[in-house]
């Protein structure tokens, strides 16, 4: 990091990069965390921003929830690296994304994808690396394609979109995943999905009561990974759980965050996806 004291000037949307960043700081400071993300804790000391509007009882399932989200994509991205280790991943709205500091095995091309200004604010507090690089770009402005084109060749890609699609519309999801298919015929995507149920409590606990702008809430939901072969028809499906049916219970968590957890496991309220476009 360089700045200290950076300023946080973001699109309603891009805005809430903030929460998941903050969520993954406030778990490392717990004694026993579900991840550990110092990397996080340090940006957010150089932040001029007013996180107290997280500090609320709402909040507190949700923060946990998203250091859940962030566990879930370093375990199946570390999985994939296992097997391919020399892969590109493709961080589809990376936003204040620490990934790569987490799960860097020494050959792995991270390449960030990210509107201009969330780009911008990333370079200030996370700038990049030689294996590490971000793309200034809208990800429906299929130019940056051929920007990667040339970096990725002769590696496996595996795309990750982390509370991502969620804010788009769902024809905008279509046409994003369509062109991933036929651009990458071969490539792997790991995202995570709400179910309707779950994008109505987040826009009505979340957004609205953190006090964010009304145009940030969500759009798309999912509640099985097989309905997108309506979209394309060679897709298959390799992984698709709830986001807390693999993470270990933790003894510092009270009675009521494990049966919120087990609830939200059972009813399917937010699920982690790993297809392959083939």
């Amino acid at each position: 990091m360089k700045d200290q004291d950076v300023k946080i000037e973001l699109g309603a949307v891009q805005e809430t990069l903030i929460i998941p960043l903050w969520a993954r700081a406030k778990e490392a400071e717990k004694s026993n965390p579900i991840l550990c993300d110092g990397y996080a804790r340090d940006i957010i000391k150089s932040i001029d921003y007013d996180f107290s509007k997280f500090e609320t009882k709402y909040m507190e399932n949700h923060q946990l929830a998203w250091s859940i989200r962030a566990y879930n994509f370093d375990k199946c991205i570390r999985k994939f690296l296992k097997q391919k280790s020399n892969a590109a991943v493709i961080n589809i709205g990376a936003g204040l994304d620490t990934s790569f500091q987490r799960i860097d095995n020494g050959n792995v091309l991270w390449i960030n994808i990210d509107l201009p200004d969330a780009a911008a604010l990333r370079q200030k507090l996370i700038p990049d690396s030689e294996r590490q690089i971000t793309i200034a770009k809208s990800v429906f402005d299929f130019t940056w394609i051929d920007l990667i084109l040339p970096k990725t060749k002769g590696r496996s890609i595996v795309f990750m979109a982390a509370g991502v699609l969620c804010y788009f519309e769902p024809s905008d999801v279509k046409t994003l995943f369509c062109k991933l298919a036929d651009s990458f015929p071969s490539a792997h995507m790991l995202f995570d999905a709400m179910s309707r149920f779950t994008v109505w409590m987040s826009n009505r606990a979340v957004l609205r009561k953190s006090r964010m702008d009304s145009s940030a809430l969500l759009k798309w939901h999912l509640k099985k990974a097989s309905r997108l072969k309506k979209w394309i028809s060679s897709l298959k499906v390799i992984e698709d759980h709830s986001m807390f049916s693999r993470v270990p219970i933790q003894e510092d968590w009270s009675k009521k965050m494990v049966r919120d957890i087990k609830i939200a496991g059972r009813l399917r309220l937010y699920n982690m996806i790993h297809v392959r476009f083939s």
